[in-house]
């Protein structure tokens, strides 16, 4: 598929034919990165991190050790056998 170049006030703008568009799943006002290869120019979808979410070794390193140690212990009784005709 052809693609065309054409000016936009001071920036070279690149025409992506719809097929494409739609199989990658771009919207206008989509970012893209553009990288070169030798004589080529490859164009992909950023890596998305939601606003507001943290990867999962951020969440592991907010962990407080001395909590976790707390929270087992508050629920040992839970892990228990059964002392009377309970049945879990």
């Amino acid at each position: 598929m052809l693609g065309r170049l054409r000016q936009q006030g001071g920036a070279m703008v690149l025409t992506v034919p719809n097929a494409i568009v739609t199989q990658m799943g771009w919207q206008v006002g989509n970012s893209v990165n553009i990288e070169m290869q030798g004589d080529s120019v490859i164009l992909s979808a950023p890596k998305r991190q939601p606003k507001g979410s943290k990867s999962l070794k951020q969440l592991l390193a907010g962990i407080d050790s001395q909590e976790i140690a707390a929270l087992n212990a508050e629920m040992a009784d839970w892990n228990d056998e059964p002392q009377g005709k309970e049945i879990w």
